[in-house]
């Protein structure tokens, strides 16, 4: 009997006791309601990306593009001036030589497969042979006899088709093969620049074309002809030091936006399997930079003062959705948040330099994106003060996280933080490097004459510009 009453006693104490915890609770969150507002909770991504309440949050980096009606011809350009003589180099191995053999094996390794033919470019363009029928053939020294060279002439002539008429679709792919100097004309570089402009721009109202150019240094033994100083040619030999070779190119054009990228990539592949193991770079005017989204790491900057953020990444259905935290911030003073980026560059970038430079041409910007209409009670985070630094080819970003108004209910805000391409930020540091105003010496013959006159205004102007490297979200709110 007595231990009965005790133990009913016992569980009266109890259930008083629990109720005077809730109603404690409950006075408490009233009080912090009443004096600081109460939170909302964190946002629900899947909802919000359910409901497209986030613009562009689906929009992927480099959307497809139209096929384009084009025939299935590659048509390669050979320079036939007495200055690609010397990339033969007779006695001993040339780069140049391999990718010859390689331009003739690589269209039906093409998506869809592509017949070759070829065009011999001096002061006028030859129509177009097969391989056997050019005579002498490419890698013979016989076939390089002409004294100029119209490079802008045979960019003209990717517009026709076979028949040399525009009316209909023009092949494929077009591959010219110099050592990158117009010698015909009185401007230059500025003729050959403006006829590759006027396809990338997209003149006479037809959509603009792709473009890709590879920059290749191959051995060389023969004569450099001088721009400068028309009478005066220099001897040049390159040594076994690849810096010494002399570059040449491939420019490559196509009419047929949907299918470039795809060809480009074949042929790089290829171009990577000469045996010389040339030095190569790439000026990719029209490809995508990106392969996937960036690499991100978000957290609170322990060299400054303040309350250090909680932090979770938010796992979306797609895998290939843009990096997405949550992050809870303290009422009061807070640290500075940093944001470690590392785009997921793709071939063609890191063909046109590497992960710093890369770094180096992004214009960053941060912006509220979510909600779309804010609560008048509300008070929202902000982000201010973006800083940008490069470290070890990353990006860090860092912005002070503060309240609007610490008088209303704490709500959550998503932040967009994009990086764009600008191209007029820096140019690839090969291009500056390969580049001589003075092609008069020895000294420069392993350089390229005007190569910064006729392409810093197409990489300028490209389309790559205001693409898409990097695209986060950040959702802030209360702890």
């Amino acid at each position: 009997m007595v231990c009965r009453r005790r133990k009913r006693d016992r569980a009266a104490r109890g259930l008083r006791r629990s109720r005077l915890s809730v109603w404690l609770t409950v006075a408490l969150c009233a009080f912090g309601c009443a004096a600081s507002g109460c939170a909302t909770p964190p946002p629900r991504w899947a909802e919000i990306i359910e409901k497209k309440e986030i613009a562009d949050f689906d929009r992927p980096a480099c959307p497809p593009t139209a096929a384009a009606p084009a025939s299935d011809d590659f048509l390669v350009y050979l320079d036939g001036s007495g200055s690609m003589r010397g990339y033969l180099n007779p006695k001993g191995a040339s780069a140049y030589r391999e990718t010859l053999r390689l331009l003739t094996e690589v269209g039906p390794l093409c998506e869809p497969s592509m017949r070759i033919q070829f065009r011999k470019v001096g002061g006028a363009v030859d129509p177009p042979k097969p391989w056997e029928a050019l005579a002498p053939l490419p890698d013979k020294e016989e076939f390089y006899t002409l004294p100029e060279t119209d490079l802008a002439a045979a960019v003209r002539a990717f517009s026709v088709n076979l028949e040399g008429k525009r009316s209909g679709p023009p092949p494929r792919l077009h591959v010219l093969v110099t050592d990158g100097v117009q010698s015909l004309g009185s401007t230059l570089a500025a003729s050959f620049r403006d006829e590759c402009l006027k396809l990338l721009d997209g003149a006479d109202g037809r959509p603009p074309w792709q473009a890709t150019v590879f920059g290749i240094r191959s051995q060389f033994n023969g004569k450099v002809y001088s721009e400068v100083e028309r009478s005066k040619a220099v001897v040049y030999q390159s040594e076994d030091d690849k810096a010494t070779w002399r570059p040449f190119y491939l420019i490559a054009f196509s009419s047929d936006a949907a299918r470039h990228d795809e060809n480009i990539a074949r042929l790089r592949r290829e171009l990577t399997k000469l045996e010389s193991k040339p030095e190569i770079h790439e000026l990719p005017l029209s490809a995508c930079f990106t392969s996937r989204p960036p690499e991100v790491e978000v957290k609170g900057d322990e060299a400054s003062e303040g309350l250090g953020p909680r932090v979770a990444r938010i796992k979306h259905k797609r895998p290939d959705a843009p990096p997405s935290f949550n992050i809870e911030i303290g009422p009061n003073k807070n640290r500075r948040l940093v944001i470690a980026i590392r785009p997921a560059w793709s071939e063609a970038a890191l063909g046109a330099a590497d992960a710093a430079q890369l770094a180096e041409m992004i214009d960053w910007e941060i912006a509220p994106v979510y909600p779309g209409q804010e609560a008048a009670g509300a008070g929202y985070p902000r982000l201010t003060d973006l800083q940008i630094r490069i470290e070890n080819g990353a990006t860090v970003a860092t912005v002070q996280p503060e309240w609007e108004s610490k008088a209303k209910t704490p709500a959550w805000r998503i932040f967009r933080l994009a990086g764009r391409l600008n191209p007029k930020k820096r140019l690839p540091g090969w291009l500056e490097e390969w580049n001589t105003r003075d092609d008069r010496t020895v000294a420069q013959a392993n350089r390229t004459y005007n190569l910064l006159a006729t392409w810093q205004a197409p990489w300028e102007r490209s389309p790559v510009g205001k693409q898409l490297v990097a695209d986060i979200y950040l959702a802030v709110g209360p702890k």
